[in-house]
């Protein structure tokens, strides 16, 4: 899938893909490559931990469906990061939809 399918979503200003030691594989938006870099090695290590919290989450709850996590979401003030395998996309938080974001985002990461 194309990264560009990702962008033209409403409030997404940035998307890329990264392999699994974080180095960035393809981008798109708005974002300089520095800073786009920094976001795909924090989506990276955010995934990791994520991963492992599910885990743990998994055992001491007793509760089924939480391992393997399907992606996370870090919403700030006015602009929100979210994750689903190794795609991370930065939005707009007025202007975008996150389910619709996190469904196209978890298309592209199993394809």
């Amino acid at each position: 899938m194309s990264l560009k399918r990702i962008l033209v979503l409403d409030g997404v200003t940035a998307v890329c893909r990264f392999r699994d030691d974080g180095a960035v594989m393809e981008a798109e938006g708005v974002l300089p490559p520095g800073l786009m870099e920094r976001l795909a090695k924090f989506a990276q290590w955010y995934r990791r931990m994520v991963s492992g919290n599910t885990d743990l989450f998994s055992l001491f709850s007793q509760m089924r469906g939480w391992s393997p996590s399907q992606g996370w979401i870090v919403q700030g003030d006015a602009t929100t990061v979210c994750g689903v395998g190794n795609m991370v996309c930065m939005v707009d938080t007025a202007h975008g939809s996150l389910n619709r974001i996190m469904q196209v985002l978890s298309e592209a990461a199993h394809e």
